[in-house]
């Protein structure tokens, strides 16, 4: 099979998990129920399970952040949706964390005190995009350098549920960490 053919291949499967929301044989998975702490079994290979589990992803400060639910209700006719916090990230308002992930920017600079952190590398034209547990708006003390490398960050940690573009959380006052 061509290089061609495999990315063909490839963004037709993605198309079809986004499409159909689902997985042939994989469980369903609503927004309102906690994923199990159990460790699922590996996918099978050349499946769009497996695909999405090679999707590069930072795991470090996420896991803190992971009891949230999207409360859904109507606003003038609009679709709202807030962020319900569990009481242990209801804990972390205004303490310190330090969160590892990928800096999606919000401005074409080569340095910026201003931007997205993602939990899942924003690179991959054919991966779905990070929701919005998955991603933290950041203003540093200091300009950081843009990089597609994942970067370790410290920070005093927000909590926003009713944010107008959908954000979750805010880490202010940010600085990088050594050997980002």
């Amino acid at each position: 099979m061509t290089v061609q053919a495999k990315r063909t291949f490839a963004a037709a499967l993605m198309m079809a998990v986004i499409v159909t929301g689902a997985v042939a044989g994989a469980p369903a998975l609503a927004a309102d129920k906690k994923v199990a702490s159990a460790t699922p079994a590996a996918p099978a290979p050349g499946t769009a399970a497996s695909v999405q589990a090679n999707i590069p992803k930072a795991t470090l400060g996420w896991d803190k952040l992971a009891d949230v639910k999207e409360v859904h209700s109507m606003d003038n006719g609009l679709l709202r949706v807030r962020a319900a916090f569990g009481p242990a990230v209801q804990a972390l308002e205004g303490k310190p964390l330090t969160i590892a992930g990928f800096i999606i920017p919000l401005e074409q600079k080569e340095k910026s005190g201003h931007f997205l952190l993602s939990a899942m590398a924003p690179s991959c034209p054919f991966c779905p995009p990070p929701g919005p547990a998955d991603l933290m708006e950041v203003k540093t003390s200091a300009p950081i350098a843009m990089t597609n490398e994942p970067i370790t960050l410290t920070g005093t940690l927000h909590m926003v549920g009713d944010d107008d573009n959908g954000l979750y959380y805010r880490l202010a006052d940010a600085t990088l960490q050594a050997g980002s």
